[in-house]
């Protein structure tokens, strides 16, 4: 294992440090289980000597060298089994070996409920870890990243991890411990075979790391094509409206088999290759047991035997030998299993390592104060360009928003409106310039306390898959069911719900699905009201709606608008006649500032803007 490889592994299982108990329980339990698998193999042996000699053999007490330590093992075995006739010797043998399995499967079963509970354990404290760290990552990750790869990456690059991690740790001393103790144990019967034997292993190891190196190479493969895959399924499901009423289905169709087909190629040639360690690993052992058993059948049958090495060592040797080759496959799929881990692991710990939204002050105060917004919000010579992008999206912008007033921005799409209310919560923090609330710079601020002071009314409104009550509700813990009703009231949302079967208590589906558009905006105006935020930010919130809907969310809208501070960005220039001030944007420069009135007289963007719209209204009545 090379030393990043080696890095990677220790800090997967950093995971499992909590559960050192039950590590070193399952480590003990599995000692055991090799201790009494070796007593079995040991009688086995002692069960053909039985069964075809009639004769107890009569053994001297050996002395107690390390040299002698074949004749001093077998001088206790006979000495366990007594001199018996050969029928109550065969059944002291069986008994013998038969508690001993027994025993070993015990043990080994005690260790494989020990090892579950670990496994369970670490795939939920990765899983938590990783959502918990998903939900803190910026917005710009998420512009960047499909969200089908987070989800793959939390579902199924864990598993795999955990798989990889916690199969390996029980392997990588499990499968050592019965290999040292069967070699050993050969070395004891006779040491210059086992010497000649594992001259070929070496050569073995080499093509098994060759093998592990192209499996992780495709195993990221498998994984990134995994994440495509399950980015087309999340898509199509939640479009499957857009789908249907475009009669794009055998597009869509024809997408995620071709992605699917890429997918299935990758895992195939990833597992085909995977899987030549273990038949390579048998093949090189069976030529290594024929050789051993013509030259070692050689020397037994050579006249007549050898005294130091008979027949029933002959056959301890070959039960040790052949028992070698489980822990030998096993451990030569360490490194397949490892190197599909290790994929994972760089995709999951590049997430991790990714910076998550944080205070640009170091050190952060240990207890934040509420900010608090009591004057102004200035935007000072900003200029923003996003993330890994050379053009620079706004540029020079500068502009007051006083405590009380309504700012609204108007431009054509790609003007930069929008990224400039994502810039006052920190969705993204500008590039030059400065943002500031009553003098203070917003990157200095504590980011939760920051986003405190805002309420977002957004074009597309999510909604979870919760009651209309938990919806209002959010943001807000242990909130009164009339605070909730007053704040539906408000948002002209009341007059829906109590029509609803379940009233407050309806599920409103994924994404709102039950409800019609007026009806979610309306629940989101409902929770920006519920929050009472000083500061709300409404991204043309009526801009999708139909007339209806868009008169009462637009009532609501100016209930929500009392008393507060509006940053505002308008598709209708109808609602924004009373604005204290509107900023006319175009590629990413404010062009025109003024009031309603004071933009119709300047006869330039604003007006264009303002005739075409009212221009089209008046040839449609």
């Amino acid at each position: 294992m090379s030393a990043g490889n080696f890095k990677l592994y220790t800090r997967m299982l950093s995971y499992m440090r909590p559960y050192v108990a039950l590590i070193g329980a399952a480590l003990v339990l599995a000692l055991f289980a090799v201790a009494f698998e070796g007593l079995s193999l040991w009688f086995s042996a002692s069960l053909v000597q039985t069964i075809f000699s009639h004769e107890a053999p009569v053994l001297s007490k050996p002395e107690y060298t390390v040299s002698n330590a074949n004749a001093v093992l077998k001088y206790w075995t006979y000495s366990a089994i007594g001199k018996r006739e050969p029928i109550a010797a065969l059944q002291m043998v069986c008994a013998m070996m038969a508690f001993s399995f027994l025993l070993k499967n015990i043990f080994i079963y005690l260790k494989g409920i020990v090892m579950y509970r670990l496994n369970l354990s670490v795939v939920r404290d990765m899983r938590n870890k990783l959502f918990t760290h998903a939900l803190a990552l910026p917005v710009s990750y998420y512009d960047r990243t499909k969200s089908g790869n987070v989800v793959s990456l939390i579902v199924n690059d864990v598993t795999n991890i955990n798989s990889s991690m916690t199969g390996t740790f029980d392997k990588i001393f499990v499968e050592p411990m019965r290999l040292i103790f069967f070699v050993c144990t050969l070395f004891v019967i006779n040491y210059k075979f086992t010497l000649a034997i594992f001259v070929i292993f070496p050569v073995l190891g080499y093509l098994i790391t060759l093998i592990g190196r192209t499996v992780r190479r495709r195993s990221t493969r498998v994984m990134e094509h995994l994440a495509a895959l399950l980015s087309i399924l999340h898509e199509t499901v939640s479009g499957v409206r857009i789908v249907k009423i475009f009669g794009t289905q055998d597009v869509e169709s024809a997408k995620f088999k071709d992605e699917n087909k890429r997918f299935v190629r990758q895992s195939f040639r990833s597992n085909y290759i995977g899987a030549l360690a273990s038949p390579i690993t048998e093949v090189m052992g069976v030529i290594v047991v024929v050789i051993l058993l013509w030259y070692g059948g050689s020397q037994v049958l050579g006249e007549g035997g050898s005294a130091d090495f008979g027949a029933e060592d002959f056959t301890r040797f070959l039960v040790f030998l052949f028992s070698i080759f489980t822990p030998l496959k096993e451990i030569s799929r360490l490194n397949t299993t490892l190197q599909s881990g290790f994929a994972s692991a760089d995709r999951v710990f590049a997430a991790l390592d990714s910076p998550v939204e944080t205070i640009t002050v170091s050190p952060p105060p240990a207890t934040p104060e509420p900010i608090k917004f009591n004057d102004k919000i200035v935007f000072a010579n900003v200029n923003f360009r996003y993330p890994e992008c050379e053009e620079t999206v706004l540029k020079d912008i500068n502009f007051e928003i006083k405590k009380g007033s309504v700012t609204a921005l108007v431009g054509s799409s790609g003007s930069g409106k929008s990224t400039t209310l994502d810039l006052l919560p920190r969705f993204y923090d500008i590039t030059n310039g400065k943002i500031s609330i009553d003098g203070a710079d917003i990157r200095e601020m504590d980011l939760a306390s920051l986003r405190k002071l805002f309420g977002i009314v957004a074009q597309e409104t999510f909604l979870f898959n919760d009651t209309i009550s938990a919806n209002i509700a959010y943001g807000v813990p242990n909130a009164e069911k009339d605070s909730v009703i007053s704040a539906a009231t408000a948002a002209n949302a009341w007059e829906f719900i109590e029509k609803l079967p379940k009233g407050l208590d309806t599920i409103v589906g994924e994404r709102g699905v039950m409800l019609s558009g007026g009806q979610r905006q309306r629940l989101s105006i409902a929770r920006a009201l519920l929050l009472n935020p000083p500061i709300l930010i409404l991204d043309e919130a009526t801009s999708s709606l139909d007339t209806e809907s868009e008169r009462l969310v637009q009532a609501a809208i100016n209930n929500v608008m009392e008393n507060r501070t509006v940053l505002v960005v308008a598709h209708r220039l109808s609602t924004i006649r009373h604005a204290d001030q509107i900023l006319v944007l175009d590629g990413g420069i404010i062009v025109e500032r003024g009031t309603h009135d004071e933009l119709l007289a300047l006869n330039n963007r604003y007006k264009y803007f303002y005739d075409i719209q009212f221009a089209g209204i008046s040839q449609n009545l």
